[in-house]
């Protein structure tokens, strides 16, 4: 009887597990500075509302900024939460549009990856397509 060859593209077990220490560790991280803003902002001692208008506009503009990067965060803690759920569920190395393989290389890239490089590629250039016809539209109606 042959010996099963292992399939290059599939996650041993110690991969998958460095991968999920890897996603907690990063979701820690998020939690953590999401709870210390959260502190932050309770406790405004150095947000007082002296200075000229520029410093409040200066501090305006820099707390939007810091919401905008806080949103993006809350959106990446969801991604996370998706890949350590595929993980359980085992199905963290299988793409969500053709169910092949997305390849360790990607997924150490993008830890949160739903789909093979083929198929990112793919959604991506249907995006952009869809964003000519869009600006097209949009300059013909004008």
């Amino acid at each position: 009887m042959a010996a099963r060859t292992k399939d290059p593209t599939e996650l041993t077990k110690k991969e998958t597990e460095e991968f999920r220490a890897m996603l907690e560790a990063q979701q820690k991280e998020l939690y953590d500075k999401s709870r210390d803003l959260l502190h932050q902002n309770q406790n405004p001692d150095s947000h007082e509302a002296s200075g000229d208008e520029v410093d409040l506009a200066t501090g305006e503009y820099e707390q939007a900024f810091e919401y905008r990067l806080r949103d993006r965060e809350k959106f990446l803690i969801k991604k996370i939460a998706k890949a350590l759920k595929r993980i359980d569920e085992g199905i963290y190395n299988e793409c969500e549009e053709c169910g092949g393989p997305i390849g360790k290389a990607r997924l150490k890239a993008r830890p949160v990856a739903t789909l093979c490089i083929e198929c990112k590629e793919e959604q991506e250039a249907e995006e952009k397509n869809y964003q000519k016809r869009r600006s097209y539209n949009l300059d013909y109606e004008l």
